[in-house]
């Protein structure tokens, strides 16, 4: 078996099916669907999409863990020498049966992809894979900078294949968050690639649905995103990587902005949990309208580029 593809599936079976349609049927793929603690109905209809799909290997997983969980699961099932993930409500693009062919010929370690998005009720453009768009497509001019900020920036499991060996000799796993489980298993796995290629064409599309996980941000999200980051940058730091994450320091911006002063200090204690220094932490907090400047300019970017293309 040479490509495994995981899947983690709640409560959208429909969707989940259009995904699967979207899947090129070949002899050396393994599709894993683990569905996590749907509803008894939905789980019902998952059965009778089993039926339909006798290609696809279905694990049901009880209780709800989340999306790193159930994909850890599917990782303990993956048989490939490749493995590759995809959201149920997201789906594929042609090319990605001959782009799994040239895996095969290249044989890197990791090799990252474009992608489009579209609304996942009219399909209609949108833009929330612009990130990985703007990295792809720096790769033309600026291939080092541009490899960078995929193996260390870009978080998401989606768009890139990874040879398991890679993942099983560092032991890389999803955390088992519920917000921005997919980080560290990203930016673990470009640490420990040796060999990366970065391909132009767009294999996957993203789809934005209303309520889905992304879009939800209580005060528990927010706290919760900072220490991912903030163990990034530790991460980043005790290897010698050149790279600060922001994204820690965002949830502390926004608590004081908002004068949520009791998740303010809920959220510096954990950023000090994860080896940052007081001192550090209001030095980075001065320095976060440097950040949102940065941050404003690459959306005025991303506004250009919808209106002109």
């Amino acid at each position: 078996m040479m490509f495994s593809l995981i899947i983690p599936h709640h409560d959208i079976p429909d969707l989940l099916v259009r995904c699967l349609k979207s899947i090129p049927e070949r002899d050396d793929l393994q599709i894993i669907v683990v569905d996590d603690a749907s509803s008894p109905e939905n789980v019902d209809r998952l059965k009778v999409v089993e039926k339909s799909f006798s290609n696809v290997d279905f694990i049901y997983s009880q209780p709800g863990k989340g999306g790193g969980a159930v994909r850890n699961i599917g990782l303990g099932a993956a048989k490939g020498d490749y493995v590759f993930f995809a959201d149920a409500d997201d789906f594929f693009t042609p090319c990605l049966n001959q782009v799994l062919d040239d895996v095969l010929k290249f044989g890197d370690d990791l090799s990252f992809y474009n992608a489009i998005s579209v609304d996942t009720d009219v399909y209609t453009f949108t833009y929330r894979c612009w990130h990985l768009n703007r990295w792809i497509r720096m790769h033309k001019q600026h291939p080092s900078k541009a490899e960078f900020e995929l193996r260390y920036a870009f978080g998401e499991p989606w768009c890139k294949i990874i040879k398991r060996s890679v993942i099983e000799d560092n032991n890389i796993r999803f955390d088992e968050t519920r917000i921005h489980n997919d980080t560290k298993f990203s930016y673990l796995v470009g640490h420990y690639a040796k060999s990366v290629r970065v391909d132009q064409r767009a294999i996957y599309c993203v789809t934005d649905r209303v309520g889905s996980v992304s879009k939800v941000l209580t005060p528990e999200r927010l706290i919760a995103r900072a220490k991912v980051f903030a163990d990034a940058n530790k991460f980043f730091k005790e290897k010698g990587v050149r790279r600060f994450d922001e994204r820690a320091i965002r949830p502390l911006a926004k608590f004081l902005m908002r004068l949520d002063f009791k998740d303010f200090r809920t959220c510096k204690n954990v950023l000090v949990e994860s080896g940052m220094s007081s001192l550090a932490i209001f030095a980075k907090l001065l320095m976060y309208p440097f950040y949102a400047v940065q941050k404003g300019f690459v959306s005025a970017s991303q506004y250009k580029m919808r209106l002109f293309g």
